[in-house]
């Protein structure tokens, strides 16, 4: 029997597809299961995902593919972010929290409505993981305070949920301020180690990897206030033509 996944609307990037971090993380829950695996996952988004649609889940050898019929939305396959050592988690929480006043994507913006950095959308709805770039060129600093519309019974934030949180910052990070250009997930891997709790204060931490004419590649960590390591993933983006 084949599974199925449909992306609820309220589960956006750009307004008519699915985010690319909470789809990957839907994936890569699909893959642990199927595979019996507890370690980082690959996600290749190869098509924009549609909201609303069922899409099939389909086992192709080593890999998990998602299809919308006969268009191959992304696949799954086995990874690795043993190679990342992320910066340590801030010391100046007051800076982590003035990110959470003026950061994250503004309502008219491409991204004002997504489902991670949205700012427009309301707490409880949205993650709401408000971030920007800097201090320094190349870093991000977001601000996330997880919610209880986003747990688990046991009141830890659901996996699709933390990759999400990791996803957008990885784009402050990596986009210079200036260029206005969209840039989308095209490729995320990442491990979920010990998802925060509710009500726990947390901050993603995004650094630049490099750039490839229109790929930019960061990394991504996920800090409780008291600093533990709650994720960590490295991220693809396609900046799209001008």
């Amino acid at each position: 029997m084949t599974d199925t996944i449909i992306i609820a609307p309220q589960f956006n990037g750009p307004r008519l597809s699915g985010n690319g971090g909470y789809v990957a993380g839907l994936m890569a829950g699909q893959f642990s299961r199927q595979f019996g695996r507890d370690d980082a996952v690959e996600i290749t988004l190869r098509a924009p995902v549609p909201i609303d649609t069922t899409m099939q889940v389909v086992r192709d050898g080593e890999a998990l593919l998602l299809k919308d019929d006969e268009t191959l939305v992304c696949e799954a396959r086995a990874g690795s972010v043993d190679h990342l050592v992320p910066p340590p988690p801030p010391g100046d929480w007051g800076e982590v929290m003035r990110r959470a006043e003026d950061g994250g994507s503004p309502e008219d913006s491409d991204f004002g409505w997504c489902i991670v950095c949205g700012r427009g959308r309301a707490v409880g709805d949205g993650l709401r993981v408000l971030g920007s770039g800097g201090p320094q060129k190349g870093r991000s600093l977001s601000c996330y305070v997880p919610h209880a519309n986003h747990a688990d019974a046991e009141g830890r934030i659901r996996p699709e949920f933390v990759w999400g949180a990791l996803d957008c910052p990885g784009a402050f990070a990596v986009q210079e301020p200036n260029d206005f250009r969209p840039a989308l997930t095209g490729r995320m891997t990442a491990k979920v180690i010990d998802p925060p709790r509710v009500g726990e204060r947390c901050a993603v931490v995004g650094w630049s990897l490099g750039a490839e004419g229109r790929k930019l590649y960061s990394g991504t960590a996920l800090y409780t206030e008291s600093g533990r390591l709650c994720a960590l993933g490295t991220c693809t983006w396609i900046l799209l033509k001008a």
